[in-house]
């Protein structure tokens, strides 16, 4: 290294910038092969090659060269294989002119590119202390003067600050990587108490389902039984009165208390009330029956006290499930069924449920104006499926691989927190089953639920 003292500071100083660069963060590569030029042309070097051991502390993995063959950069020098594995493994520097005489170093293989003129190279160990953290070399061909033992020991004491500027670009670079790992587990943290905070708000709301459909159901039953007694009151009172219009038929005369009576069936309208009295005793009925409807639906739904795992009709899930949502969808869509053959599956059927208003609500938000969902059930093999199909406005193609993502969504802020489906697919994975999504911008989107007929696993997901 033919170099004067202030030139050799100058080096030393533009080395340890290099190992200062804000690039170092961005492009570690770009800071390596800077290096490797930089020695390369301070040694007045043609060629060379920079490879920093791995974490397991043995392999070499080379990370930076110039004149070097395509696809040598990022690949791994065993230990102890040729003349980089030998220095790094021994920390001893080499020294090479000329032909080389491999037998005089246990280990290394010469390898020589075809037609390759001798040259001279230096090869040091990049040591800090005693800890070899990697290897480098340098090559003159043939036509320049070879490098000389001088070269050797120079080097060997300056590049102790190449060692110091290669550490630091490795140490800044793990507390890189440690940095986004810890950013990376917080974020998965945080979703995961997104997920679990939702899925309890689920829970609530079933417990609700169920306490409110257990309220309701007592007034339910006395209304119940008290409409049976009026409807059978009421029977008995138009009996009497029309055992009265029989016997006013066959009285006679003017009396006034006739023409009174007379009188007040008129007012009152007899004729129309005893069939208007029918008809609400009727509608009655049938509001109860609705109402009674709704709290089965309730309880259907929320299977609060059935929180494991049983054999379920799906078909009543998404028939409760529908019915619970009906007043998102009710002026938006109208929903067809065409149920196919689909057995009972084993599952926990409240969260099963909770896909499917998950499914149901997101269809009925893609429809602008007015459109059509559709439900389809099947089966093949050991597997059955439901589909819930929409008609609104689809999904784009870039965004149907992040749909299942926590907090991804396309609604406007405040409509939607983007866990409705990743929760789902959660549900469904622990089913062991899967679900798919098609979509075409503009006509609509399918989801199918898969789910296996039978958990045949050695235990089942909690």
């Amino acid at each position: 290294m033919a170099l004067d003292r202030l030139t050799k500071l100058s080096w030393i100083y533009d080395l340890y910038r290099l190992g200062q660069s804000p690039l170092l963060l961005q492009d570690p590569d770009k800071i390596y092969q800077q290096l490797l030029d930089h020695i390369v042309t301070g040694f007045d070097a043609r060629s060379g090659s920079l490879a920093m051991l791995g974490d397991d502390g043995q392999t070499l993995s080379i990370v930076a060269g110039i004149d070097l063959p395509a696809g040598v950069i990022g690949s791994v020098i065993p230990p102890g294989s040729g003349v980089m594995g030998w220095v790094a493994q021994n920390g001893q520097p080499l020294l090479i002119n000329g032909d080389f005489d491999a037998s005089k170093f246990p280990g290394i293989q010469q390898r020589r590119r075809e037609g390759a003129a001798p040259s001279s190279a230096l090869c040091w160990p990049l040591k800090l202390q005693e800890r070899v953290i990697g290897a480098l070399s340098v090559n003159r061909p043939a036509d320049k003067t070879a490098f000389s033992e001088n070269d050797r020991e120079q080097g060997t004491a300056m590049l102790n600050l190449a060692s110091l500027a290669l550490e630091n670009i490795q140490l800044r670079l793990e507390q890189q990587r440690r940095i986004a790992e810890l950013q990376t587990t917080n974020q998965k943290l945080a979703n995961a108490q997104d997920q679990l905070m939702q899925a309890e708000k689920m829970a609530s709301i079933g417990q609700l389902a169920a306490g409110v459909a257990h309220e309701i159901n007592n007034p339910v039953g006395y209304v119940a039984s008290n409409l049976s007694a009026l409807g059978r009151s009421l029977n008995d009172l138009l009996s009497v009165l029309d055992a009265s219009e029989r016997l006013e038929a066959s009285l006679s005369g003017e009396s006034p208390e006739l023409l009174a009576l007379r009188a007040l069936k008129e007012k009152v309208g007899v004729g129309y009330l005893r069939e208007d009295l029918r008809d609400i005793l009727a509608e009655s009925k049938e509001g109860l029956e609705r109402v009674k409807k709704i709290v089965l639906d309730l309880k259907t739904f929320s299977h609060v006290d059935e929180a494991d795992w049983k054999e379920t009709d799906l078909h009543a899930g998404l028939d409760s499930t529908l019915n619970i949502v009906w007043n998102e969808l009710k002026y938006k869509a109208e929903v067809v069924k065409e149920y196919g053959n689909l057995p009972e599956v084993e599952c926990v059927p409240s969260q099963i449920n909770q896909v499917f208003m998950n499914l149901l609500v997101n269809a009925g938000q893609a429809i602008e104006g007015r459109g059509t969902i559709t439900l389809r059930t099947g089966r093949e093999e050991e597997r059955g499926w439901v589909e819930v199909s929409d008609t609104g406005k689809g999904i784009e193609a870039e965004n149907l691989k992040r749909i299942f993502d926590p907090f991804f969504t396309t609604k406007p802020v405040g409509k939607g927190t983007g866990l409705g489906l990743s929760l789902s697919y959660g549900i469904i994975k622990k089913h062991h089953g899967q679900i798919e999504v098609k979509s075409t911008p503009g006509q609509g989107t399918t989801f199918r639920v898969w789910l296996p007929l039978r958990q045949d696993v050695p235990s089942k997901p909690e």
